[in-house]
Parts: structure tokens; sequence; C-alpha cells
């Protein structure tokens, strides 16, 4: 690490020290002032016990939400289809949503991570995937390509996770012939 930066950090961390102390000072009169003294041991508060309770089993994430999946082919004979959802949605409240992850034809597309937040919204512009279209029929339909199967997944900061599954048909596209450069011949 260079000197600026080392010197930097330092400086940053000096500040962030003496605002912490400058807090600390000025809390201490009015915890002095606090009308139940129970709670002030030494200028530091401690927190009110709480009273013997249950330990409560923590449900599984509350839901998971994607509309139902859909794959349409933006630009013909190029055999690319696109697979996206309108959006996907997690909630876990009164735990944290840790990760939602999507995963086409059982490999991983994509990784979502949360940060103290007990729901998380997925945009469209952040849930579209290319996928082969397939040849007709490549599905089992004569008039549709290729069939993908997905798993939409999250999980929380309790342990719990959830998981959409599920199956979508694209439509059929055959890529057109791909012509050799002229410096080739």
């Amino acid at each position: 690490m260079s000197k600026p930066i080392r010197i930097s950090l330092f400086i940053f961390s000096l500040l962030a020290g003496l605002l912490l102390a400058w807090g600390v000072v000025q809390a201490a009169p009015a915890l002095q002032a606090s009308s139940e003294p129970s709670l002030v041991t030494s200028g530091l508060v401690t927190p009110t016990p709480l009273a013997d309770q249950p330990a409560i089993e923590s449900p599984d994430i509350s839901l998971i939400d994607s509309p139902t999946a859909s794959c349409f082919l933006p630009r013909a004979n190029t055999g690319i289809c696109m697979m996206t959802w309108n959006y996907m949605y997690a909630d876990a409240s009164p735990d944290y949503i840790i990760t939602m992850t999507v995963g086409i034809d059982d490999k991983a597309r994509a990784y979502y991570s949360g940060f103290f937040q007990t729901s998380m919204f997925v945009p469209l512009e952040l849930m579209t995937f290319r996928v082969p279209c397939g040849a007709p029929g490549s599905g089992g339909n004569p008039n549709l390509g290729a069939n993908h199967s997905y798993v939409l997944r999250a999980r929380d900061s309790s342990g719990s996770a959830a998981a959409n599954y599920g199956t979508v048909t694209c439509p059929a596209d055959i890529p057109a012939r791909t012509f050799l450069p002229l410096l080739t011949r």
C-alpha cells in the first residue's frame, strides 16, 4: 500500500475516532440525567433485559415471486432467443435476503446478493438471458423450438430458502449459413 494511502487511512481513522469520542462525551450528560438510574452503569447504558421467551422456529422465506418465464426471438436467422421474466422478488422479513440466483439448463446464469435488506427486487433489465432457440420440433412441439428448464432460488440470513422451478419453450429458429470471407478462397 502506498504511503499517501496509508496516511489517508490514518487520518480517516483518527477523525472517526474523534467523532465517536465526541458522541460519547455529548451523550454522557443525558445519561446521567436519566430518571432511571438503574440503566446507567459507570456512564454506559445497559439494555433492559427481555423476559424469557420460548425459541420460535424461523419460517421459510415468506415469498419468492417471478411471473411466468417467456422466450422470444429478437432477430430471425440467428438461432439466439432471449429468455426473461418481468421481475423477480423475494421477501424474507424479518430476516435478510442473502442471495438470489438464476439457473438455466443446470447452469448458473446470475447471482444477486443482498446487503441488510429484508426483500429484494430484480427488474426485467437484469433478468434477460441468451439461450439457443432450437430447430423446429426440438422441444417436442413441431411448431416450436427447444425447451429450457430454470430454477430461481433465494436464501436468507436464517438459512431458509425458497425456489421457483419451471420450463419455457422458445420459438424455433435456425441460424443462417455463415459465408466464409473472400480471403479464404
